[in-house]
């Protein structure tokens, strides 16, 4: 058996743990599909993927005889899943690993907003003493900072909802695809229209994937629709906000502030971004970004890299995979 994880690992110490000792373990840490020679690829059984690579019809068609491809994440949408169908390749994922880690850092991230934690570093660091550095605060739970829109009450924004309530604020969310009962279940307002939540959400998160529904959803109508001074969490998929709508609403302060820990393809040349590392005036402690890593910690990681393996393994073995997605 030959088990191959094309990108980030260098030393498969824990995937080891779950396959024999005679199976074949081959992590050659590439960037691209391209680095990795065809035979590598037509020899794998089964694949651990990351996110480096995007596994396309031109990759899949190479899998020969690989039948399952677990993604050791949450997100899979660097695989062409209508692709992996017509080659008959299993796609799973590992969907629980970091649930409580994610929420913790969305609601970080929210807190630092508003307290406006690095507007006041930024001006402690240049010398200042004032408690009004950060501008005009509001109290979390208070008039102005009650609610907290969740878009996606998965796992993950029910986690934000309850950590959310710890905080004082008032939980809503829009998901059309949770069923009836379970947002009330666990003290949630729920919304069937987007535009009527946002318009009634002092600050908002996602816990979204990436998909054709959801790509830049926050987009200049979806800002128009918040309340003014807002804030914006984004720990999902970060082709979920467009950039340019994101910096329209924070010039105008439709959106006061905003945390990232996810950004578009492309996004280091985006005005936006060469702005905030600029620390220009009109953005400087308004916005928080962070590299992709509300997941991790030395357990979350241990713990995705092992869920994964055992997916694959289970797959492997001839049993049904816990969480398939093709």
């Amino acid at each position: 058996m030959m088990i191959l994880i094309p990108d980030r690992i260098v030393k498969p110490d824990i995937e080891r743990e779950v396959f024999d000792p005679d199976a074949e373990i081959v992590a050659p840490c590439a960037k691209s599909a391209a680095e990795i020679q065809d035979d590598t690829w037509r020899r794998a059984d089964g694949i651990l993927a990351w996110h480096e690579i995007e596994y396309t019809a031109e990759v899949l068609h190479k899998l020969r005889p690989c039948g399952v491809i677990v993604r050791v994440g949450v997100g899979y949408d660097n695989i062409d899943l209508e692709a992996a169908k017509y080659y008959g390749i299993t796609v799973c994922n590992v969907p629980d690993y970091g649930v409580t880690d994610v929420a913790d850092h969305a609601m970080a991230l929210l807190l630092a907003l508003a307290r406006g934690l690095f507007a006041y570093d930024v001006h402690t660091r240049a010398g200042g003493d004032s408690w009004q550095a950060a501008g005009p605060l509001r109290r979390i739970g208070g008039a102005g900072l009650s609610t907290l829109g969740i878009i996606g009450l998965g796992r993950i924004g029910t986690a934000v909802a309850l950590r959310a309530k710890a905080f004082g604020l008032k939980p809503l969310c829009y998901d059309p695809y949770i069923p009836d009962g379970r947002a009330r279940a666990i003290g949630v307002e729920q919304y069937q229209n987007l535009r009527d939540m946002l318009t009634q959400a002092d600050a908002v998160t996602f816990h979204v994937p990436l998909t054709n529904e959801t790509g830049n959803m926050a987009d200049a109508e979806f800002f128009e629709a918040m309340r003014m001074g807002s804030l914006l969490v984004n720990t999902a998929r970060g082709g979920v906000v467009s950039l340019d709508a994101l910096a329209n609403a924070l010039a105008s302060t439709r959106v006061l502030a905003a945390g990232l820990d996810v950004l578009p393809i492309g996004a280091m040349e985006h005005y936006l971004i060469r702005d905030w590392k600029k620390q220009l005036p009109w953005i400087r402690g308004r916005l928080i970004i962070t590299p992709h890593c509300a997941f991790y910690n030395e357990d979350s990681y241990r713990e995705m890299r092992l869920k994964a393996a055992q997916e694959l393994r289970r797959v492997l073995d001839g049993q049904e995979p816990r969480n398939r997605i093709t």
